[in-house]
């Protein structure tokens, strides 16, 4: 009976530091959410990477600087993309890719023709 005592259960000796391991693993988790960009802030970006007279998919507006240099996943930047679209800031059209099927194409709307187009 002299070998059970409280130091030889090893489930116990793991569940001692289960609440710093949460701690710390709570504010690493903190500290990475506070690096994550909302999608209203990539809006400005995403305006940049745009053009006025060319029509470009999204894969190719990821590659196109400030876009390049940031870590932007493909799914937020069609979301984005989307929001965009209904608030007018861009236009959305689809064209015939060879070898692959329809695809999304997006331009900006320049600021003449949306101040023409409203009076």
């Amino acid at each position: 009976m002299s070998g059970m005592g409280m130091g030889d259960d090893p489930l116990l000796a793991v569940l001692r530091y289960a609440p710093i391991a949460f701690v710390v693993l709570g504010v690493g988790f903190v500290v990475w959410l506070a690096r994550q960009r909302l999608p209203f802030e990539l809006q400005p970006d995403i305006l940049a990477a745009l053009s006025d007279t060319e029509a470009l998919p999204a894969q190719t507006i990821l590659e196109r600087p400030p876009l390049a240099y940031q870590n932007v996943d493909l799914k937020t930047l069609a979301a984005v993309l989307e929001r965009m679209c209904t608030d007018g800031l861009v236009v959305r059209w689809y064209e015939d890719v060879a070898g692959r099927e329809r695809q999304a194409v997006y331009r900006r709307v320049s600021a003449e023709s949306a101040s023409s187009s409203r009076a």
